[in-house]
């Protein structure tokens, strides 16, 4: 049995090999593309003393930007929080028409690129825009206030909140709710006694991945924040700001605190998630969710059922449906003829090459990852496992805007980098791999955490067994684990790709916006909307949005055919 490791734990010896491998590629991967490059913070942070350091995360301005980044997300995600377990338990509980394209637009704002979503909430909530008109008329003004802050959070916050929940619900066993009503509770106090109980681990979660989320998001809120100083200036447009005016030093001790409040939460995040894992396993107990769905169906209150129904298709209708409507119809204002010219033009396609290459690139560097950190996590008991995890996760909480200027500050002319790369004549900042890297660096724990709760609740045995009888590591994983892993890998790659394709605020950092050069779709549009050219910037976001429906089309398809297989096997 040589080539065999064991590896004693609380929980028995495991034989399963390929542990050496799995660890040396994920902490080399691990540190060389976040752990390294986020140490230049700590490196440049350095250089301020400590009085120095709290003069500027103290002073009037900073922690007024702190504040209002910080009131904003969390509003956004107690939002979240109650429309994401309304959303949850209608797709959960009830079977109704449109059900599944309305699962489907829950990952739009992962699909959707931040500065798309941007500009089409600012255009729908301004004073003219369909939204904020009908308020403008009562004297409440949304764009370029805090409420318009707050909305662009949840946006992007509300598919942490259902996807976080809505797999709790499926398993969860149906008897404690029938044991309750038979003793004469109502199905008020049946939810608020039982049933919420058993998703409060899951909603804190994706509370907690919606305010992490909400704190460092830059794309989608800085055009409809309007940056009035002591206002709406949120942390990241502060970090963003100090950039411009060449104060590197004190851009870094902001971009320290939203480090440090990253981690908390992140770390705070898989210690509940640890808790949830007693939910494994909840499925064989409770059923099929066919059979649960046509059980409640039967024995539903329909003013409650097509209320919450309503309720789920009014949110997702505004938030989601009214910004991709805006986006086509300010797209075709002025012709087929100023739209075609908008999209073949020659910034336009050579915008989309770079992105098309640079999202390629993440999505093979983070796939590989994913695999083998998922891997690790999974089927490998030792020490600071969790912590592991969570340093994983950090790009996940992370600004984007602190992702690009990890990668200045280590890469930079000032960087400690940056005379190596000079003396060799090596560009990175404000050059391709600059934006290669910021988009594997915000897309990096994509295709881990798919995979990496499926491999969880398949366990190790099958593995252990395998290798007790001479399997070798590449066989175990080819004939036993990836057959498991295959429909998570592929949801992960789509997600992955989804979030590569419109990233905004860490390429927008490092880019150094170079026309024809480093600049993205995504960049692309912002620049033809500051130009005040809305149109071009409206049909170039319309090339974003196809690919973002594709996606989310291709992600449905995904789930079909996985939950069809997982049928057939059962």
């Amino acid at each position: 049995m040589q080539g065999i490791i064991k590896k004693k734990n609380p929980h028995g010896i495991r034989v399963i090999p390929g542990f050496g491998l799995t660890l040396g590629v994920t902490l080399s991967m691990l540190s060389c593309l976040v752990l390294i490059p986020l140490a230049s913070i700590i490196w440049s942070a350095g250089k301020l003393s400590p009085a120095q350091f709290l003069a500027v995360v103290t002073s009037k301005q900073i922690m007024s930007g702190y504040a209002v980044s910080l009131s904003c997300a969390l509003t956004a995600a107690l939002i979240n929080v109650v429309f994401g377990v309304i959303l949850a338990w209608v797709l959960v509980r009830y079977e109704f028409p449109g059900k599944r394209l309305l699962d489907g637009m829950i990952e739009l704002p992962f699909a959707l690129p931040t500065a798309v979503a941007g500009i089409s909430l600012t255009t729908l909530y301004s004073d003219q825009g369909w939204v904020g008109a009908l308020f403008a008329k009562a004297g409440i003004k949304i764009a370029y206030t805090r409420a318009g802050i707050t909305i662009a959070m949840i946006f992007i916050g509300i598919p942490f909140v259902v996807r976080s929940v809505q797999p709790v619900l499926v398993k969860l066993d149906r008897s404690c709710e029938e044991a309750a009503q038979m003793l004469g509770a109502g199905r008020t106090r049946t939810f608020f006694k039982v049933i919420l109980p058993e998703l409060f681990p899951a909603a804190l979660a994706g509370f907690g991945l919606a305010l992490a989320r909400g704190i460092g998001e830059y794309g989608s809120v800085v055009f409809i924040a309007g940056n009035i100083p002591y206002k709406t200036q949120i942390a990241p447009l502060l970090i963003m700001s100090k950039l411009e005016q060449y104060k590197y030093n004190d851009a870094t001790a902001i971009a320290v605190v939203l480090l440090i409040l990253s981690f908390v939460i992140m770390l705070l995040i898989n210690s509940v998630q640890v808790y949830m894992q007693r939910f494994q396993g909840g499925a064989e107990n409770g059923g099929s969710l066919k059979k649960v769905v046509e059980a409640y169906d039967k024995d539903s209150h329909s003013a409650v059922k097509w209320g919450l129904i309503g309720t789920a298709v009014l949110f997702m209708a505004v938030m989601m449906v009214l910004p991709l409507i805006l986006v086509v119809t300010s797209a075709l204002k002025d012709g087929w003829n100023a739209y075609l010219q908008a999209v073949l033009d020659e910034y336009t396609i050579k915008a989309l090459r770079l992105t098309v290459f640079a999202t390629v690139s993440a999505v093979v560097v983070n796939t590989i990852f994913g695999i083998f950190a998922s891997l690790l996590i999974s089927k490998y008991y030792f020490r600071g496992r969790q912590v592991l995890a969570t340093l994983i996760d950090i790009p996940f909480s992370i600004s984007p805007v602190i992702a690009g200027l990890v990668f200045s500050l280590t890469f930079g002319n000032l960087g400690w980098m940056g005379g190596f790369l000079q003396a060799h004549d090596i560009k990175i900042v404000f050059a391709v791999p600059g934006v290669i890297l910021a988009t594997i660096f915000v897309t990096f724990p994509f295709v881990f955490r798919e995979v990496l709760p499926v491999l969880q609740s398949q366990g190790t045995d099958e593995e252990e067994a395998a290798a007790l009888m001479g399997a070798g590591k590449w066989r175990i994983f080819s004939r036993i684990t990836f057959p498991h892993m295959k429909w998570a890998l592929l949801y992960g790659i789509v997600l992955c790709t989804a979030r590569a394709m419109g990233e905004f605020g860490a390429v927008s950092v490092i880019s150094g916006h170079l026309r024809g050069v480093t600049n993205t779709l995504p960049l692309h549009v912002e620049i033809l909307y500051n130009e005040f050219n809305t149109t071009a910037a409206f049909a170039v976001s319309s090339l974003l949005v196809i690919m973002a429906v594709v996606i989310l089309v291709i992600r449905t398809l995904i789930v079909e055919i996985s939950g069809k297989n997982a049928s057939e096997a059962v």
